[in-house]
């Protein structure tokens, strides 16, 4: 066996919010902006306790107990740019929490909406769009694109037949654009560096999946939002990162729903421009209180 002649380092050894290295594992050439990262990894660093009743704080990681009443990890993920998400591995008590939200009767906090709208913009370094589209499909990247139990292609066909036009992610491998653009035609697939920005402030009608933050903005805009996945009792083994969110919205008035959520102080959304961080952590956190707590699986 040949053995290198320099010992090789691990790329990151620290996985958490904002971590460079981090990011650029995770996205390759679909790099963030350094500033906003930092400024996330501050953010995270200041919130952030090290663990909680015994159990770490882990960082873009999702999993599924389907468990309804043990909690076994305290996961986060980066969200809308300057925000975090923090949620449980069991998405039955992830929808549950969000249900119970929006059936209460909690006042919109304007203020903080406004704010959330003010900070939107492009999660990628991308190149701004300067033709925009009333229909725009957003698709996941090709680590969903590859699992045939995720995205209902035919689903895609259909919207492609009532006009949209395809916005592959930016972390879309050259194969599957090019099988898209063989299915559809170069003219209906975008660029992957277009600005997805953009291209969603100036739609009316979008197309996404239940893994992307796209569809929120969306709901946030009052647009039109249609599911280019399959139904989830086909992707149990499948489900993924915002699917709280669009469970919530499901038969509702979604801009109202989405509000409600926004606007809770226990949600688990807290950006870094709340000046309640701290405390809407904690209320986060207080959700759980009567919940069993597993540390050692």
């Amino acid at each position: 066996m040949v053995k290198p002649k320099n010992k090789l380092e691990a790329l990151s050894i620290n996985e958490e919010v904002g971590d460079i290295v981090t990011h650029w594992m995770k996205s390759g050439s679909a790099f963030r902006p350094s500033e906003d990262l930092l400024k996330l990894n501050e953010f995270g660093k200041k919130l952030l306790p090290k663990s909680y009743r015994g159990l770490p704080f882990e960082y873009d990681i999702w999993f599924n107990t389907n468990e309804n009443y043990t909690i076994r990890k305290w996961l986060y993920t980066d969200f809308m740019g300057k925000g975090l998400y923090f949620r449980v591995p069991s998405i039955k008590i992830n929808n549950k929490l969000f249900k119970a939200i929006v059936n209460s009767d909690i006042k919109i906090d304007e203020e903080r909406v406004a704010k959330v709208m003010d900070n939107l913009q492009n999660k990628y370094y991308l190149h701004p769009s300067n033709k925009f589209y009333e229909k725009v499909i957003f698709l996941p990247g090709s680590n969903l694109l590859c699992k045939t139990d995720c995205i209902d292609i035919q689903r895609c066909d259909k919207l492609i037949e009532e006009g949209y036009i395809i916005k592959p992610h930016p972390i879309t491998a050259p194969i599957f654009i090019a099988e898209l653009k063989a299915r559809y035609g170069d003219d209906k697939v975008l660029g992957k560096k277009e600005g997805g920005h953009e291209l969603l402030l100036n739609a009316s009608e979008i197309g996404t999946a239940q893994n992307s933050e796209m569809g929120i903005t969306a709901f946030l805009l009052g647009k039109k939002v249609q599911m280019v996945s399959h139904p989830v009792k086909r992707r149990q083994k499948r489900l993924l990162t915002y699917e709280s969110f669009y469970d919530a919205v499901a038969g509702t008035n979604a801009e109202e729903t989405i509000l409600k959520l926004f606007s809770a102080k226990n949600s688990g959304i807290i950006f870094n421009f709340d000046e309640d961080a701290k405390e809407r952590l904690d209320n986060y956190l207080n959700n759980f209180w009567e919940y069993k707590i597993v540390t050692n699986g």
